[in-house]
C-alpha cells in the first residue's frame, strides 16, 4: 500500500471517529426534553379515550412544524396542519380528510405569510388530484385581485369616455 493511500485511509478513519465523538458529546450535552422534542407529542383536550392532537418539533426549536388533529373524536387523525417552506412563523397548509382514508378532500393554502389562507383546493373524487382551485373570499389575495379588476374597469371606462365622450355608466345612446 502506498504512503498516499495510507494517509487518505488514516484521514477518513480519523474524520469518522471525530464525527462519532462529536455526536456522542452533543447527545450527552442536550437535555432530555430537547431529545424528546423530535418525537411526536400527543395532546388530550377533552378527557375522552382519544388523543385530540399530535405535534412534531423536528428541528428542536420549540415550534411544531406538523400538527395532526382529530376533530370528530373517532380516534383517527383527520386534519393536518404543516409547514411547506420550513419556517416556524406560520403553518402554510391545512388539509382535511373527512372520511379519513388518507386522501384529503380539502386543502387551504397560505401563499404570502399574512394572516389567513388564500387558496382552497377541492378533491371531489378522492383521486389525490385537486379538481377545483378557488381564491378564498376575504383573503389578501382576494383583495388584490378585486383591486386589479376595479382598476382595469376604471381604466376601461376612462378610455371609453376619452375616445367617445360618452359614459358607460350613463349612456346617452341606445344599447341593444
Amino acid at each position: 500500500m502506498s504512503t498516499a493511500s495510507r494517509l487518505m485511509r488514516f484521514r477518513s478513519i480519523a474524520l469518522a471517529l471525530l464525527a462519532l465523538a462529536m455526536a456522542g458529546t452533543v447527545a450527552a450535552v442536550l437535555p432530555p426534553s430537547a431529545a424528546a422534542a423530535a418525537q411526536w407529542q400527543l395532546h388530550q383536550t377533552d378527557r375522552d379515550r382519544c388523543w385530540d392532537a399530535s405535534s412534531l418539533d423536528a428541528d428542536f426549536n420549540g415550534n411544531a412544524e406538523q400538527i395532526w388533529f382529530d376533530l370528530d373524536n373517532d380516534c383517527r387523525w383527520d386534519t393536518h396542519q404543516y409547514n411547506t417552506r420550513f419556517g416556524d412563523n406560520f403553518h402554510e397548509e391545512v388539509s382535511y380528510d373527512m372520511n379519513e382514508n388518507g386522501a384529503p378532500e380539502y386543502l387551504a393554502q397560505d401563499t404570502d405569510q399574512r394572516v389567513g389562507f388564500e387558496w382552497a383546493y377541492f378533491d371531489l373524487n378522492q383521486d389525490r388530484i385537486y379538481e377545483y382551485k378557488r381564491i378564498i373570499p376575504g383573503s389578501s389575495l382576494d383583495y388584490t385581485t378585486r383591486g386589479a379588476i376595479n382598476n382595469a374597469t376604471r381604466d376601461m371606462m376612462y378610455l371609453f369616455y376619452a375616445r367617445t365622450n360618452q359614459s358607460l355608466l350613463y349612456p346617452s345612446f341606445r344599447i341593444p
